[in-house]
């Protein structure tokens, strides 16, 4: 009753001639707001609509999209036996080929022929009557063809062709596969192709591209090459229109496909929408409401109302995680105050981050990213007992106030039950994802009595979990924190070390273990600290990948490498290539390659000076991706070589393609020989199968002359180690090397 007279007290404040207008006023004004709102709602149906067609298009774009890439996959993985076969021997006879010719035409029956071309002339093919013509054709005097088949053998992967008119007649696509044979040091040669005619209609009809009377379908993109190539199937007119257009997949490029419903998209008015008229009805009854509500005042306390609703959906907004509804980083504040608040608070700060969320991101999108994100929420909060508090500070990080946690053990039990909901898979749609969590754990009062303290001391805690290997809990302890402080200072001090050139380059031989002779070396990054001389590369390599600094440090290995080998060449000095070794992160986060190149081309030198080193480990987290570079190193004429091998476990038949030339074996097998059986075994298991498969092997750590006569011995390649030379500054290896030249 005491707000009604203070509304009204307060309307007595406003002339009688004034209010009365006012009153007469507002349902107009409403009915116009109403009618600007019906409109504005008419439109977004109308949106809606025409996005539910465009949307049905799409969708059927994509089940064609996914047919005919299921179809080329089907029609030209039939033949990807013979090209494997062929590179592995390097030939296939005849009947061989054409049985296996033969069950793919009986598997695939749209493939027309299969023909085999050693040297880019055809030499066979299955089936051989009506093709007889095509016998002895040299695809270098088709200049409408071999461009694509250079293209397949400069990429090292199949392109498709088409659609051609075939030599024989007719018109067809024609799937152009590469094979490439090892040569002498396991140098690939390329020996020529396979290819596989399709007959065009016969493939588009068996993916469904005719069997949808509801939409007209066009595709383009001839020879792979997607809005710039030339028709395939349909009318031209679709791609000038409005048509929804997505990319189809196909060896060595994509095709085009586009969509519109038959007749063309339908003209929708705000008339055809029921949200329009409904809303527009609504409107007319409301202005008659509220025409009576001004009678009684009442309007005032209406609009009250909906600013209280407003403002709680502002408030809402303000404490709310958008995406997993739990409690943001504000809120949560709020909550751990109130807990410290308490007469005699007893409670524990974690902070969980998810160890592999940026994977899912990068591999299957933001989301599925989300989804994750709200599939775990749930998890957790089926787990914590009705007391605790949870909340999400934001990316892949949560954090929890466990209450009651002064019981012995009942704080291990509550973060190991965190960690085990999130052992199973998530099924994202269709997708099964394993993640696990690590986890930082504050304590109140122990490790700080108020809430910026205890939430920081647990995201250092989550760190050192995070440093000790993942899908792990660690309480938290000052060391930490003394810890954290000493790697930012490392870390400034490690830029100001870039800033002013604090780097130089020691240099170890490694020489060939038969001959004695030198085959070039090692070059070891050191730095010289100012105040505190030489830090070792153990303290500061590892900060530097994690900081990403790695990657102007490694850009400046190769400026300091390149010059000193300029610098030698000049006087005259040769004694082999120089290794430098690569970190993930430069692999992963810049383009290597192209660094690489311009060194070399400051400082005029050719590819062969330089080897490159890269771990066994990065092959095995980041395989696609770090075979392509090395294969590009390669193609340059730079050596490269696996270091640390036999502590990545990867499998022989990985082994088999990779695009090395050395293998290291790391010390940890070297340190023990000849005394240790089981180390003995390894290294001659090694060196055996990386001569088997074509690669030098290179010792690491060689320190007695045990080692180096057993290594020998059992035909390892070179060597380098304390026993040969230690890493030594430039200066000092030249004075090395003119001792052993002495010698």
């Amino acid at each position: 009753m005491t707000t009604r007279i203070l509304a009204l007290d307060d309307s007595q404040l406003l002339p009688a001639p004034l209010r009365n207008s006012l009153y007469r006023l507002l349902p107009i004004g409403f009915a116009l707001i109403g009618i600007g709102l019906s409109v504005a709602l008419g439109r977004l149906d109308v949106q809606r609509q025409e996005s539910e067609l465009v949307a049905n298009a799409s969708a059927r774009l994509s089940g064609v999209r996914a047919s005919l890439e299921a179809q080329l996959r089907s029609a030209f993985g039939e033949t990807e036996g013979i090209a494997q076969l062929l590179s592995a021997d390097g030939e296939i006879s005849p009947a061989h080929f054409h049985d296996m010719a033969r069950q793919a035409i009986a598997s695939v029956p749209y493939i027309r022929h299969i023909s085999l071309g050693p040297g880019d002339i055809i030499a066979d093919v299955y089936p051989m009557a009506g093709n007889q013509s095509v016998l002895g054709v040299n695809y270098r005097h088709l200049p409408d063809q071999y461009p694509l088949l250079q293209r397949a053998r400069d990429i090292h992967g199949p392109v498709l062709a088409g659609p051609v008119a075939l030599y024989q007649g007719g018109r067809a696509l024609i799937y152009r596969r590469p094979v490439f044979i090892k040569g002498r040091k396991a140098v690939e040669l390329y020996w020529g192709n396979v290819s596989i005619v399709a007959d065009v209609d016969s493939l588009l009809r068996a993916a469904g591209i005719d069997q949808d009377s509801s939409f007209e379908l066009a595709l383009r993109g001839a020879d792979g090459k997607g809005a710039a190539g030339a028709m395939i199937w349909g009318d031209a007119k679709l791609f000038e229109g409005t048509a929804v257009t997505l990319n189809v997949d196909v060896p060595g490029g994509v095709w085009q496909l586009a969509a519109t419903p038959r007749g063309g998209w339908p003209l929708l008015s705000l008339f055809a929408s029921p949200l329009f008229l409904f809303s527009l009805s609504c409107t007319g009854l409301f202005s008659v409401f509220i025409a009576q509500l001004n009678r009684s005042n009442r309007l005032i306390n209406l609009r009250n109302g909906e600013l209280r609703q407003s403002q709680a959906q502002l408030e809402r907004l303000a404490h709310f995680d958008a995406v997993t509804g739990l409690a943001n980083r504000v809120l949560f504040g709020r909550r751990l105050q109130q807990a410290l608040d308490e007469p005699v608070p007893a409670l524990a700060v974690l902070v969980l981050d998810i160890d592999g969320f940026k994977q899912v991101n990068d591999c299957l999108g933001h989301a599925m990213g989300d989804l994750l994100l709200e599939l775990v929420a749930w998890r957790f909060t089926q787990t914590l007992s009705a007391h605790d508090t949870l909340c999400r500070l934001g990316g892949d990080e949560f954090a929890f106030i466990l209450h009651n946690v002064r019981v012995p053990g009942s704080l291990q039990v509550a973060v190991e039950a965190l960690s085990r909901c999130l052992q199973a898979p998530f099924d994202l749609k269709g997708n099964a994802v394993l993640v696990t969590g690590s986890i930082g754990v504050a304590l109140c009062p122990q490790h700080g009595a108020d809430g910026d303290s205890l939430l920081r001391h647990a995201d250092t805690a989550m760190y050192a979990a995070k440093e000790s290997g993942r899908n792990a809990w660690r309480e938290y302890h000052p060391d930490m924190t003394q810890r954290v402080q000493a790697q930012l200072a490392l870390e400034r001090a490690l830029r100001r070390a870039l800033a002013h050139n604090e780097f130089e380059m020691w240099y170890q031989p490694k020489i060939d273990l038969f001959s004695g002779r030198l085959e070039g070396a090692e070059a070891l990054l050191r730095w010289r600290d100012p105040e505190h001389g030489l830090v070792s590369p153990a303290q500061f390599i590892p900060l530097a990948e994690r900081s990403g600094l790695i990657i102007p440090l490694g850009e400046r290995v190769l400026e300091l490498v390149c010059a000193q080998i300029r610098r030698w060449r000049d006087d005259d000095l040769h004694f082999g290539p120089i290794a430098i070794n690569v970190a993930a992160v430069q692999i992963e986060r810049s383009d290597y390659v192209k660094s690489l190149s311009q060194a070399l081309q400051r400082h005029g030198l050719p590819a062969p000076v330089l080897e490159v080193e890269i771990t066994e480990s990065l092959l095995m987290e980041s395989q696609q991706h770090a075979c392509e570079v090395l294969a590009r190193l390669q193609q340059m004429g730079i050596a490269t070589a696996v270091d640390d091998f036999g502590t990545g476990y990867s499998s022989l038949a990985y082994l088999k393609s990779l695009p090395i030339d050395h293998l290291k074996i790391d010390r940890a097998f070297i340190k023990d020989l000849p005394g240790d059986d089981s180390d003995v075994a390894i290294t001659r298991a090694v060196i055996d199968l990386g001569h088997a498969l074509g690669f030098r092997i290179t010792a690491e750590g060689i320190e007695t002359q045990e080692q180096y006569q057993f290594l020998r011995n059992a035909g390892c390649d070179q060597g380098q180690g304390f026993l040969i030379g230690r890493p030594m500054p430039a200066e000092q290896f030249e004075y090395w090397l003119a001792e052993q030249q002495a010698v």
